[in-house]
């Protein structure tokens, strides 16, 4: 079996990743909510989006807008942004139960993030490429998971070094700044 598409799109998809808005994002909610649940829902978002991606491939982007995509994409970070800014901080525990799901919120944040974004279109391209969708598809995946993973390990590390109510500030500055640059097209 030739595993050129495997290991060109594992390559691809993990250097254009690597410090990306996605592993940021996986970063600030992993620092404050269940890393199970944040790994989860990215994983279930990358799933999606690059199955999509690679099965439905430029179609998808014909069916719905990019530019509506991004939109909502960019409310939600905005929102989960201000959010996160206007929660009490008297009890965290309190506050980290009350978030509507951290599974949810991952996985529509991420996903709404990806799509469109230049790795579902290199998914979208490779496959093209080619012809092979399921290596693609794993390439990517992997690639993906992988590098989810460095966030919320540096997530997990950035509890230890830093307080969470300055975790929290970045996180939500974050968020609203991300969402600012999807609604404006960047």
């Amino acid at each position: 079996m030739e595993l050129t598409p495997f290991i060109s799109t594992f390559g691809l998809i993990a250097l254009a990743e690597l410090g990306d808005k996605t592993q940021l994002t996986v970063i600030a909610l992993s620092a404050r909510y269940d890393r199970k649940k944040v790994f989860s829902g990215v994983v279930l978002a990358f799933i999606l989006v690059t199955g999509l991606g690679v099965l439905v491939g430029e179609g998808l982007l014909k069916i719905i807008p990019e530019d509506l995509i991004k939109t909502i994409a960019g409310i939600m970070f905005v929102v989960f942004g201000i959010w996160m800014l206007l929660a009490k901080e008297e009890n965290e525990e309190e506050e980290k139960t009350r978030v509507l799901n951290p599974f949810i919120s991952t996985f529509s944040m991420i996903a709404l993030a990806e799509m469109g974004d230049k790795t579902q279109l290199s998914a979208i391209t490779l496959s093209a490429k080619y012809g092979s969708p399921y290596l693609v598809f794993s390439g990517a995946v992997l690639a993906l998971v992988l590098i989810s993973l460095l966030g919320i390990f540096a997530g997990k590390k950035l509890c230890d070094i830093a307080p969470l109510s300055k975790i929290k500030l970045s996180a939500a500055v974050m968020f609203i700044v991300f969402g600012i640059m999807f609604i404006a097209g960047y």
